[in-house]
């Protein structure tokens, strides 16, 4: 019987291109091709990327890492204070999460927990980094720097990390200091983001997109998901009051009209609006036939369930922006559709029809102070537009001229 290695073996190979007279034989690392570093951890192959085509180089990171690795187990990583313990990065990753897996945090956030630090890892790793005590505030700053995406995305994943070695630091105490917890590491969260909303054409487009939401998506859940964007792009309402909305919610008012009432479980507070019978037609035509929701079959049990319940609606949303394949229509960028985009799209449409700040905090179930806080650049844009009709009417002709007085 096949024993597990104490120490694992690490090995160089070539990840060959089509043309390399060496394609097929891995082991072969004397070519151009791009280096892998591979080696098996509690019966799991990982692989790792060398950063170099050079095979001699890819060879010694092998053995940088093996070293490592036989050091962790003789309990001889860089040195570390007295009385502390040697871990390596990735048992230390699995007892965090494991720590935060208490049932207190939603599925949804264990994922992320999982995927950010999981990266980081693979970038220790491929630095040679296997120990925890190894990685210095200087290995932090340079995963700062190979992070992409939006200054707030980058920011969450640095406070995931900072949040890890606090771990390391007070519970496992491995470490005596948190080298992610400095400012040179740190990412400010920028609070002036411009919210997202879609064009009649980009929303055309998603709904278009919704058929070819695939994998395990269901022929049900596609019509309940084509009804869902219906419902927040004309209502407004966030994802969690949508999928939870009864039918007790729409009251018919006539002229072809229907009210929205219900509350907001983010805030407690009523929201109020109104859809065309038509759009709470094709709405019903995708929701459920009968029974007390729209979406769901019986409300969730618990913050957590709830919780988990959003997440799953929140995937298909994901699912439906990838296959939408939205653009930018001024940059011609990728669009990162989110169910949030919905609510947004509503608010700015709101904003374009001249409705106050105060109106439009009493149709989404915000305050109005909130509202002015996530909405500000385009309000402030509808008052400069305002402005200019003002100036105009006033540089005109007087009203007592134009009349011949």
């Amino acid at each position: 019987m096949r024993t597990a290695r104490a120490v694992p073996k690490v090995k160089a190979i070539s990840r060959h291109r089509e043309d390399c007279k060496w394609a097929g034989f891995p082991k072969r690392v004397g070519c151009d091709c791009p280096k892998q570093l591979t080696y098996f951890r509690e019966g799991k192959l990982h692989r790792l990327g060398a950063d170099t085509c050079d095979g001699a180089v890819a060879e010694k990171k092998a053995a940088e890492m093996e070293a490592a690795f036989d050091a962790a187990s003789k309990g001889e990583p860089t040195p570390v204070p007295a009385g502390k313990l040697s871990m390596t990065l990735d048992d230390a990753v699995k007892t965090f999460i494991a720590s935060r897996n208490d049932g207190t945090r939603t599925d949804k956030r264990i994922r992320i927990l999982k995927f950010d630090l999981g990266n980081f890892s693979r970038f220790a790793l491929a630095r040679g980094l296997v120990n925890v005590a190894d990685i210095k505030t200087a290995d932090c700053l340079a995963y700062k720097e190979s992070l992409k995406g939006h200054q707030n995305t980058r920011a969450k994943k640095i406070h995931v990390l900072i949040g890890f070695f606090r771990f390391c630091v007070e519970d496992l105490e491995i470490v005596s200091r948190n080298p992610a917890a400095t400012d040179s590491v740190r990412i400010a969260y920028d609070p002036t983001q411009t919210p997202k909303a879609l064009s009649n054409a980009q929303f055309e487009t998603l709904l278009a997109s919704v058929p070819k939401v695939n994998g395990k998506t269901t022929d049900e859940q596609r019509r309940k998901l084509d009804a869902l964007v219906l419902l927040m792009r004309h209502s407004g309402l966030a994802i969690r009051d949508a999928v939870t909305v009864e039918r007790t919610a729409f009251t018919n008012v006539g002229n072809g009209k229907f009210k929205i009432s219900l509350h907001r479980a983010k805030t407690g507070k009523p929201v109020y609006g109104r859809l065309r019978a038509d759009i709470l037609e094709r709405i019903f035509a995708g929701a459920n036939p009968d029974g007390r929701f729209l979406f769901i079959d019986s409300l969730p049990v618990g913050e957590r369930a709830m919780d988990n319940e959003i997440a799953k609606w929140g995937t298909l949303f994901s699912k439906l922006g990838a296959c939408a394949d939205l653009k930018d229509e001024e940059t011609g960028d990728a669009f990162d559709f989110g169910s949030h985009c919905l609510r947004h799209t509503f608010v700015f449409a709101c904003i374009c029809a001249g409705l106050a700040t105060g109106d439009i905090a009493q149709l989404i179930g915000d305050t109005e102070a909130t509202v002015m806080k996530h909405y500000s650049v385009w309000i402030f844009a509808r008052q400069q537009n305002l402005d200019s009709k003002l100036d105009a009417m006033l540089d005109a002709k007087p009203l007592a001229a134009a009349a011949g007085k």
